[in-house]
């Protein structure tokens, strides 16, 4: 009520200013200025109620109590004050100034009890006081209109009494209703406070997204693990981050009552690598609709630092960091079980470095392990990833070689490759201490494809292996297999032979006719041969593969090409051999040279012939990876005038869709097809295929390996026109070739 007297007050003032104003001129100044005076004098009184409750607010009970018993007190002298206008300022024979006194004073008293409504004692005092003495007055007049008037006064006070007691209940309603809002507030505030006490010092990290997963809140200790600050982690869009592996399972738990992650997790904050449990869960609202989700953190990375430091002691030998002994045959197991689960062979590589006793009994074992730790750093140099390297004991390491070649004399080539490196690597100088040491080791090697085989086995026979290659003069490897190790041998002795034959110029081609269907030659393939001084001719069979995997093919092919385009421009100065087109094969690596357009146009034009003369031959396999690269070197060459023609078509995988796209001038039917194509029903429906195929898509087609004349009255028939084969002529060399013609 102190609150909102102001605003009565200032009412009070102006409508007893108003009142006097009118009332002057049927009222003596003397009574209208007493009047006034005491009605200023209530409104002091008021006035210093409203300023002291103003400047000392309190809300003790015997501060509102007191200051309740001096407000009524005071609203009863001013409520007095007003009730003496409707007796002093009462005129007589002037109806026009007796109503509006009458309407003055049930203004006031209607704005009495809105005003004062909320304590029922002051309003009614205030309502009772002022009415009382002008209904007296009235009723005293003799006056019938006025008695009349007096009982409506009488009435309106009855009304306003009644009306009283209903504002002041709703009053009293709200104000209970507001205190018990205040109360609620307060507690609400309260548990606010006593749960984001519970946040913030929570032993875990807590965080809530909102769907679009940005973090909309999180407590201290999720900030503590980040090593950030909650003013950096509020707001940030987590879809952002760099690891994104926690992104599926906060998304998840939008469908699911709790999702529960534990794995590491890579903090774009403050740039570690930690291990995190996560636990997350939807937030809904008042209708159940999700609105985000709400995570619960623990950082086990100290946990896991510690498990990876008992596992490292466990499994790793703590000098060099390398798998022990115990790791060792545990993984040795699995790569027997994988060898034969795939069909791929691996190996076993027993490794001793040579001398190492003495090393020790000389500079000492700190130097001893210096040199052990160098060694580890090598080994790693040599192998792959996958592979694994392992401290056996002592001076005696192990690498184990997984997922090789399903042939054994391919698995062990790469193992003697892997082998060569790994002595390389070890007989590099050595720093210990202050000086420089050289070194070595001897290796034992063995294969492995089965699970039959145990590892003691293994380890047994590479043992065997490692103290022949100690026998061998030491620095040297060795395979337990007797007859796998003679392969070796020999391969490495044709290796370091078909050097010598490419620096001796020891390579020749010949030439195998092909005819059209009138047996008119067309032109030649050129097939090389290898004509050794001791072995005489020996059939590229034998010497390609090892040509293509030692890259000893770039220069062979090379070769080949500046022979066969020398041969064209030979042939063009004779009218009988100008018009005969030349297919030459060409390797996989030669073709994916950077550089192979330009070797192939060089070529051409220092030997100027005519590039339509010069055909390529590709086998599919050839086109199985890098297409693309393919498509444009070959396109490339096309457009100068070269061209392709596929090889053994029908025995690898290429797709018709990469076919139409090649720019082929020639399919050659592989030999296996036409071999049998008398007596094979099969291979005369892959032959009329293959031969529509090429039509459809406007390629021509040779077939190879024709042999007899039934064969080639076969293909005949089908529309292939065009032959090579025994039935027409052998691969000669350039003179019987020509001879031949």
């Amino acid at each position: 009520m102190l609150s909102i007297s102001n605003i009565s007050l200032l009412a009070s003032i102006l409508i007893a200013t108003t009142l006097a104003y009118v009332q002057r001129e049927v009222i003596s100044p003397q009574v209208l200025l007493t009047w006034y005076s005491f009605m200023v004098l209530a409104s002091i009184l008021r006035a210093s109620q409203i300023i002291s409750y103003q400047r000392h607010p309190s809300d003790e009970a015997v501060v509102i109590h007191t200051r309740l018993v001096r407000f009524r007190l005071v609203i009863l002298i001013s409520s007095l004050v007003w009730g003496a206008a409707g007796w002093l300022l009462f005129p007589e024979n002037n109806p026009q100034h007796q109503v509006f006194l009458i309407l003055m004073l049930a203004g006031m008293t209607a704005g009495g009890v809105i005003s004062f409504s909320a304590d029922l004692i002051s309003a009614l005092v205030f309502s009772v006081s002022i009415i009382t003495p002008i209904t007296i007055r009235l009723f005293v007049s003799g006056d019938r209109l006025l008695v009349i008037l007096g009982m409506a006064v009488m009435l309106y006070l009855v009304f306003m009494i009644m009306s009283l007691r209903l504002i002041n209940r709703n009053i009293s309603d709200n104000i209970t209703l507001r205190l018990e809002a205040i109360k609620h507030k307060e507690l609400v505030r309260a548990s606010e406070e006593h749960h984001r006490l519970l946040l913030n010092y929570s032993p875990v990290g807590i965080f809530h997204y909102n769907t679009d997963l940005i973090i909309t809140y999180c407590n201290n200790h999720l900030a503590d693990i980040l090593q950030s600050t909650t003013k950096h982690i509020i707001e940030l869009d987590m879809k952002l981050l760099n690891d994104q592996t926690l992104l599926p399972i906060l998304r998840k738990a939008f469908d699911i009552q709790v999702v529960h992650h534990e794995g590491p997790f890579s903090s774009s904050l403050c740039n570690a690598d930690l291990w995190l449990d996560l636990t997350c869960t939807a937030s809904r609202d008042g209708s159940g609709n999700v609105t985000g989700g709400i995570g619960i953190v623990q950082d086990f990375t100290e946990r896991k630092n510690s498990e990876a430091r008992i596992n490292s002691l466990a499994f790793y030998d703590p000098l060099t960091n390398l798998p022990n002994r115990r790791l060792l045959m545990n993984r040795l197991q699995q790569a027997l079980a994988s060898s034969s689960r795939i069909g791929r062979k691996g190996a076993l590589l027993l490794i001793d470095l040579d001398n190492f006793k003495t090393l020790n009994d000389t500079l000492g074992h700190q130097v001893g392990d210096l040199l052990l730790q160098q060694v580890a750093l090598r080994l790693t140099t040599c192998v792959r990833e996958d592979d694994t390297i392992s401290r056996l004991g002592g001076d005696e390491f192990v690498v184990i070689l997984e997922n090789l070649s399903q042939h054994a004399l391919e698995a062990a080539a790469y193992t003697e490759i892997v082998g060569e490196k790994i002595l390389a690597a070890i007989n590099q100088p050595c720093q210990l201490v202050t000086n420089k040491h050289h070194y070595s080791c001897s290796i034992g090697a063995v294969l492995f494809n089965s699970n039959s085989q145990t590892t003691n086995e293994l380890l047994k026979q590479a043992d065997i292996a490692m103290y022949q290659a100690k026998k061998s003069g030491r620095n040297t490897l060795r395979f337990f297999d007797p007859e796998m190790q003679a392969s070796i041998t020999a391969r490495a002795a044709l290796e370091a032979e078909l050097h010598k034959a490419i620096d001796k110029q020891q390579f020749q081609l010949h030439y195998q006719i092909q005819v059209d269907s009138t047996h008119r030659p067309l032109g030649a393939e050129a097939l090389i041969r290898w004509a050794h001084p001791e072995r005489g001719i020996i059939s590229p069979a034998q010497f390609i593969p090892l040509a293509e995997e030692t890259g000893l093919i770039l220069h062979i092919g090379l070769w080949v090409l500046e022979t066969a385009c020398a041969q064209l421009k030979t042939w063009q100065q004779n009218p009988l051999t100008r018009d005969l087109i030349l297919s030459v094969n060409i390797s996989a690596k030669q073709l994916r040279q950077a550089d192979f357009v330009a070797q192939v146009q060089a070529v051409v034009q220092y030997y100027a012939i005519n590039p339509t003369l010069l055909k390529l031959e590709l086998t599919e396999s050839m086109l199985l990876e890098n297409i693309e690269d393919t498509i444009v070197t070959m396109t490339t060459l096309t457009k100068i005038g070269i061209q392709f023609s596929m090889d053994d078509f029908g025995t690898g995988y290429s797709s018709l869709q990469y076919l139409k796209r090649l720019p082929l001038n020639q399919l050659k039917i592989d030999q296996s097809f036409v071999r049998d194509i008398a007596t094979d029903n099969n291979d005369k429906v892959i032959v009329r295929t293959i031969i529509v195929m090429a039509q459809s898509l406007g390629i021509s087609v040779i077939a190879e390996g024709v042999e007899t004349e039934e064969n080639r009255q076969f293909l005949l028939d089908n529309g292939c026109a065009h032959y090579q084969g025994y039935l027409f002529g052998r691969p000669l060399p350039i003179e019987l070739f020509e001879a031949s013609l």
